[in-house]
């Protein structure tokens, strides 16, 4: 896995910032640049964020939320940006944005075929890019 989720004392952090991010015309060139500045935070802070490199603070959360909630113009709660376990209070990020219904790039190979993990995944659908289909933990074998 690219980005392995941070953990807390329940569980897995999943966060979708990057895949709001995705459906914010503001971010869509220089995201990391441009969230860091209206959220007023270092860029820095959002890259780890982003890349599940820190379990933030709720202040940089709260921030963070407020930036994007700003730029698409509607109100959003924090933990449809980030929750343990990957249980969003709304299932797919195209529903939470407001998207007509889509699928992010990684979706699709350099061909133009698509991933395994978005195998019968439809516009609109998904979860995370990262987990299409909703986070599932792995089951320990005893």
């Amino acid at each position: 896995m690219k980005h392995p989720p941070t953990f807390s004392g329940c569980g897995p952090i999943i966060n979708r910032f990057e895949d709001v991010m995705i459906h914010v015309d503001k971010f869509a060139c220089r995201g990391v640049q441009r969230l860091a500045e209206v959220a007023e935070v270092s860029p820095s802070s959002i890259s780890r964020l982003i890349n599940n490199k820190i379990n933030p603070s709720f202040a940089l959360v709260a921030r963070v939320t407020a930036a994007i909630e700003k730029e698409l113009g509607i109100r959003m709660d924090p933990r449809d940006l980030i929750a343990e376990n990957g249980e969003f209070l709304t299932r797919s990020v195209c529903d939470l944005t407001g998207c007509l219904g889509c699928l992010p790039e990684q979706a699709l190979d350099e061909f133009g075929r698509t991933q395994p993990a978005f195998t019968d995944v439809k516009p609109g659908t998904w979860v995370t890019s990262r987990n299409p289909k909703g986070f599932e933990a792995k089951k320990e074998i005893s």
